[in-house]
């Protein structure tokens, strides 16, 4: 462990020694103060933590991603072609105690860095927010200024439903016996999922969504966000449509009635005190429109309700975005394992590029290939092995990005939404531990294999 704190003091010194440290320093402080006075907000809740949360906190998250990639960078590649890293590694030392005590010093100059940048977002946060109207404080408060858990209705197991149903059609049709097994199941299992989803028109439908803890939201308010579909594409109408909210048939239950529009969520607040003796809270919706509304059961009714305090919350997506800056350390210091330090931050921006181009990679598995696309059917006629290829490294490259992009903390704090102790262990796990295991394992094994002593010669 002496060797690995004396690498960790080396890198914070070297660091510290570099201009983009205090350039950064300078950036983040602007960011932090300039920021917020220089864009103005529109007075509301929602305007105030867009410019004092999510702008500034994204600005940040930036400023240090990028100083990441670029320290993590240099590190070991400058260290290589300046023929200061023999120096060290003569020494009876492991390889691996210097990259990894390289990868803690940057860890740790970022963590010092975020502490006090995100701290005065903190601080300036609280103290702007006295400004706002006595609504719009309650807002803050309720909405934003808080943890919030959600609740969703239960997904029900559809199999017995699907058997039921296809054994009901093929009595009444013998003849859709001749069809193929998995593609007659496929369409029973869509028709079963859409009864589960839809509101036909002068129809009511009751949703029963149970809350996990009914004592902590005792005369609490409590948010239902809501999102639907109807069959009109890009439809911007509105819909009349009239809830009614709490136990059945008895005093507690409220009514309301809204015009909303699809494909975009609402969220509205209702009373406390809705939920029923065993802990759920019922929502009848009757569909006064002629259009069937559609709502999807990932995110088409959620409740929304107090389930801690803001500070902590807050501390836990700032070390979210920390295990973010851990997971830009190890592929920077991977890159520059074995690359000159220009290639290095080429390589690593490119990996990062590649990293939001999810939408390109979803394409390329819908499309089913990469090339000859019949632009009238969307996908190809014929797949060669070439197109299988890029199908499989597709999507594994999606589901890899899809482990780390899950993770939005600034959007859970502008939103009010909690940030559990469960989410920050699945981020350290998935993005720490298993991304960042990845690209630390492959750069210990390429610094360990390389040949340092013929670096300078061969640059």
């Amino acid at each position: 462990m002496q060797g690995l704190f004396a690498f960790i003091v080396l890198t914070l010194t070297a660091a510290v020694r570099y201009r983009v440290v205090m350039v950064l320093t300078g950036l983040l402080m602007a960011s932090v103060v300039v920021l917020p006075w220089m864009i103005k907000h529109d007075g509301s809740a929602q305007g105030f933590t867009q410019i004092l949360l999510t702008y500034t906190l994204g600005t940040i998250t930036f400023l240090l991603g990028f100083s990441t990639l670029w320290i993590s960078c240099g590190s070991l590649a400058r260290e290589v072609q300046d023929c200061q890293i023999q120096m060290l590694v003569v020494k009876p030392i492991p390889r691996w105690k210097i990259w990894l005590g390289k990868w803690c010093g940057i860890v740790i100059l970022n963590a010092a860095l975020l502490a006090v940048s995100t701290s005065a977002v903190y601080a300036i946060t609280l103290m702007r927010a006295n400004q706002l109207s006595d609504a719009q404080k309650r807002v803050l408060k309720n909405e934003i200024f808080v943890a919030r858990v959600s609740a969703k209705p239960p997904i029900r197991d559809t199999d017995p439903l699907v058997q039921e149903y296809m054994a009901q059609r093929l009595e009444e049709n013998p003849e859709l016996a001749k069809l193929d097994p998995e593609f007659f199941r496929q369409q029973v299992e869509e028709q079963v999922k859409a009864a589960q989803q839809v509101v036909r028109p002068g129809y009511l439908r009751r949703w029963s969504i149970p809350v996990a803890d009914p004592q902590n939201v005792k005369d609490q308010p409590m948010y239902l966000r809501i999102k639907f579909f109807t069959s009109q594409p890009y439809d911007t109408s509105t819909y009349d449509v009239v809830w009614e909210i709490g136990p059945p048939e008895t005093p507690q239950r409220v009514q309301r009635q809204m015009d909303i529009s699809p494909e975009s969520p609402v969220e509205f607040e209702i009373p406390p005190n809705l939920l029923d003796p065993e802990g759920n809270l019922v929502i009848d919706i009757y569909n006064d429109n002629q259009e069937v509304l559609l709502f999807p059961p990932e995110d088409g009714m959620e409740v929304l309700y107090r389930h801690g305090g803001f500070g902590w919350n807050y501390v836990r997506g700032m070390l979210v975005i920390l295990c973010w800056m851990g997971f830009l350390a190890a592929i920077g210091l991977a890159a520059s394992s074995f690359l000159s330090f220009p290639v290095a931050a080429f390589v690593s921006i490119a990996l990062l590029i590649v990293g939001f181009s999810g939408g390109t990679l979803a394409q390329v598995i819908e499309q089913g290939g990469v090339s000859g696309i019949n632009h009238e059917t969307g996908r190809k006629d014929s797949s060669s092995a070439f197109d299988t290829l890029a199908i499989y490294l597709a999507k594994g490259m999606l589901k890899t990005i899809n482990t780390v992009k899950d993770f939005s903390p600034i959007s859970f704090l502008s939103t009010g939404r909690s940030i559990t102790l469960g989410i920050l262990g699945q981020a350290l796990t998935q993005i720490v531990l298993l991304m960042g295991g990845i690209f630390s394992a492959f750069g210990i094994w390429a610094f360990t294999r390389s040949e340092l002593a013929t670096a300078q010669g061969n640059q």
